[in-house]
């Protein structure tokens, strides 16, 4: 009985690989939705950023260190350990390290958030800190009796890494919240249409010795409203509506597009309900 059955089974078709290839496809038909998730997106994007920043942070603290020695020696020149400025010179590069750090770590924060430093100083800072470390790296390694190529190359490439990487991790934080908010604003302009309500007026009272009259129900316009946004992305937008008006200045729908991407109509939405309120 069992080889008819299986032969049977093989000539309408429903064989084992066909069974698995069946369940593959469901199984990727409910995952679909859930990749497209604007949370999952999130959390997945927040997960790689972490780690991302993880180790550009401690490559770079690696490369600080290393340019670290090169200062050392470029300051102490032919002093001895017991000169109070071979040791003053340990603390130099450390301070410029330290500095850039916290630099770095602000406007990582900031431009998470949607804001540039917008000063010239800011990068003019970057630059001077850096720059003041290349030059004392190099300097020592051109010694006529200490000179190695493979001594200068490295002592002037690890400076130019240490200085990418400053620049890289500020713009991982802002396109980073870039994916993040531009799927909270695909889901909210697909998942949740401009929503409408009905306004019923309400007839005049009647004189006591008049017949009261058939109550009815006029509607209005239907109003739409914005799709609805995370609480964050809102306060956000409450906050550059508040600046504009500080600024004398009116609050139009580019300012809306500026803190989250979203298509013209839609940020006039966002734009008429924010000014409403």
């Amino acid at each position: 009985m069992w080889p008819f059955r299986k032969t049977t089974d093989q000539n309408s078709g429903n064989t084992r690989r066909v069974e698995r290839l069946g369940a593959r496809i469901a199984e990727s038909k409910r995952l679909r939705p859930l990749s497209l998730d604007p949370d999952l997106i999130a959390v997945a994007m927040e997960r790689t950023r972490r780690r991302t920043v993880a180790g550009l942070w401690f490559f770079l603290a690696l490369g600080l260190s290393f340019t670290t020695t090169g200062v050392q020696a470029f300051l102490a020149g032919d002093a001895t350990s017991d000169d109070p400025v071979w040791w003053a010179a340990w603390t130099v590069e450390p301070m410029f390290a330290g500095l850039l750090i916290l630099l770095l770590n602000f406007e990582a924060v900031i431009l998470a958030h949607g804001v540039e430093p917008g000063h010239h100083w800011w990068t003019r800072i970057k630059r001077v800190l850096l720059g003041t470390t290349l030059f004392m790296n190099v300097i020592p390694q051109l010694d006529p009796a200490r000179f190695q190529l493979g001594s200068l190359a490295v002592h002037l490439i690890i400076p130019v890494v240490v200085y990418g990487l400053a620049e890289v991790i500020p713009v991982i934080q802002a396109r980073s919240r870039q994916v993040v908010m531009q799927g909270y604003a695909d889901a909210a302009e697909h998942d949740s249409p401009a929503e409408t309500r009905e306004v019923v007026a309400q007839p005049a009272p009647a004189p006591a010795t008049q017949e009261a009259p058939m109550p009815t129900a006029v509607p209005a316009e239907p109003v739409k409203r914005g799709p609805r946004l995370p609480a964050h992305v809102v306060d956000a937008l409450k906050r550059a509506r508040d600046q504009a008006a500080e600024e004398g200045r009116g609050f139009a729908p580019v300012d809306v597009q500026q803190v989250v991407k979203v298509p013209d109509a839609m940020a006039a939405a966002i734009h008429a309900d924010l000014i409403t309120t």
